[in-house]
């Protein structure tokens, strides 16, 4: 095996356990909560907790590998991931398990924001799509399974094995890593750190997650809305003041200067968007068939596998197509299916998803929801990583894996406050779930119109 593959399979290995974790606590909520004799609004931060982090570190470590070496920053995520994840498998307390997924999430932005990167040094423009399309498909695996993976291990050894299995993983991918992976030489003429923009950007993101990513219990509240007007104002000052410091700034965490290119700010634009309109897919979709259809949480997660299953099949495909053919059509034919997919669920084309569904339909429409996300992320993380200079792939690739994580929960708040309160406004549980649904759709569409943004021959 050549030793770039196995340079892959070390990458693979971590950010597979990286964004599993982000999702894959999620059906292990009910089963904390009567663990630790807390309720949801408090055992939710197990979650959140895990999100906020890695989406605050990524800019930051990226920048570091960048000026002090990628493979010495991605090894040491892998250790402090596995002993995060020994930790929390050991917790006995709520706060505990809280503290000890920040350090796990400390581990997991490191590897997040070194894959691409290490991918795109190793491998050929030829091969760069087959190879980034492998990783969109672990990626997307790794956000999808969590559920269904999550079930048959609480359901065989309990809540704990969901983070103990990461040890032994863990250690393979530390191997993996020591030997394959070769030093690249830390660019120190890039000067020092920027401290000043990585903590204006935590600033930032802690506000942008706090205004549009968290659900709240009554988002109408006149304290609440009062809090979101005071916090959007401040969010704008420091963008305006982090914009000009970083425009200054000798090495900067965010550099203004890859946003000059067309195919790179539509394309890290497309993937916002587009993480944000299926999050309402990932997280309203167990709840409909839980509650409505009333299925098993095993059952419901053998549905939602669909999703993946299709991503594991099309992803690497797309990938390789785009080294032939470029990333602009796939990528937007992508977001096409998506909208459809989205809105063949709210019955905007068809009769939608209801209780009298078959299985068989349920299942064709999420597999819909995976053949989109195959088809459009590989193509285009091909092309954000192609028009970014070597010097800089480790904060392109941190800013990626920043946007995916920033989409993601961006989406789970929107969609959840959204759902809620149509809901509450017409108490129609179907209803609520269906113009959600249409709305992501609305999403999936300037997710579009941003893949059809870039440059012709990308």
């Amino acid at each position: 095996m050549i030793r770039k593959w196995w340079v892959l399979s070390a990458v693979a290995c971590g950010t597979f356990m990286a964004t599993l974790d982000s999702s894959i606590v999620n059906i292990a909520l009910p089963t904390l909560t009567k663990e630790f004799g807390v309720d949801l609004d408090h055992v939710k931060w197990v979650v959140i907790s895990y999100l906020v982090v890695i989406t605050c570190l990524l800019l930051p470590f990226g920048l570091l590998s960048d000026q002090r070496g990628r493979k010495p920053v991605f090894q040491i995520g892998f250790f402090i991931f596995v002993m995060g994840s020994a930790l929390c498998g050991l917790a006995f307390n709520l706060p505990l398990l809280v503290i000890f997924r920040m350090i796990q999430a400390m581990g997991a932005s490191m590897l997040m924001a070194n894959g691409p990167a290490i991918i795109t040094s190793t491998f050929s423009k030829k091969e760069r799509g087959t190879a980034l399309g492998t990783l969109a498909m672990v990626v997307s695996a790794g956000l999808m399974m969590g559920p269904s993976l999550g079930g048959v291990l609480i359901g065989k050894m309990g809540w704990r094995s969901i983070f103990w299995i990461n040890v032994p993983v863990g250690l393979v991918g530390i191997v993996l890593v020591e030997i394959f992976i070769k030093k690249t030489l830390p660019n120190r003429s890039q000067g020092a750190f920027d401290w000043t923009g990585a903590i204006l950007q935590t600033l930032i993101l802690l506000l942008f997650i706090g205004i549009f990513g968290l659900p709240a219990r009554n988002a109408a509240a006149p304290a609440f809305a009062g809090f979101r007007w005071i916090a959007l104002v401040i969010l704008l000052g420091l963008s305006v003041l982090f914009i000009r410091v970083e425009a200054a700034a000798k090495n900067p965490l965010f550099d203004l200067s890859l946003f000059r290119h067309q195919t790179f700010w539509t394309s890290i634009l497309a993937s916002f968007l587009t993480f944000v309109a299926f999050s309402a897919v990932t997280v309203l979709m167990p709840f409909f068939l839980q509650e409505e259809l009333h299925f098993s949480p095993q059952r419901a997660g053998f549905f939602m596998t669909a999703i993946p299953v299709i991503i594991f099949i099309v992803a690497p495909l797309s990938g390789r197509l785009s080294d032939r053919f470029g990333s602009r059509w796939l990528s937007s034919t992508g977001s096409g299916v998506g909208v459809m997919g989205l809105w063949l669920l709210a019955g905007m084309m068809g009769t939608g998803i209801d209780v009298l569904s078959s299985q068989w339909l349920i299942i064709s429409t999420l597999g819909l929801i995976g053949l989109s996300i195959g088809l459009f992320q590989s193509p285009n993380n091909s092309a954000i990583m192609g028009c970014v200079p070597i010097g800089k792939l480790g904060v392109a690739s941190a800013l990626l894996a920043t946007v995916r994580n920033l989409g993601l929960v961006t989406g789970t708040g929107f969609s959840t406050a959204l759902f809620t309160w149509f809901y509450h406004e017409t108490g129609d549980y179907l209803s609520s779930f269906r113009v959600t649904l249409f709305i992501a759709g609305l999403i999936a569409v300037a997710a579009f119109a941003a893949s059809l943004g870039k440059v012709k021959s990308s």
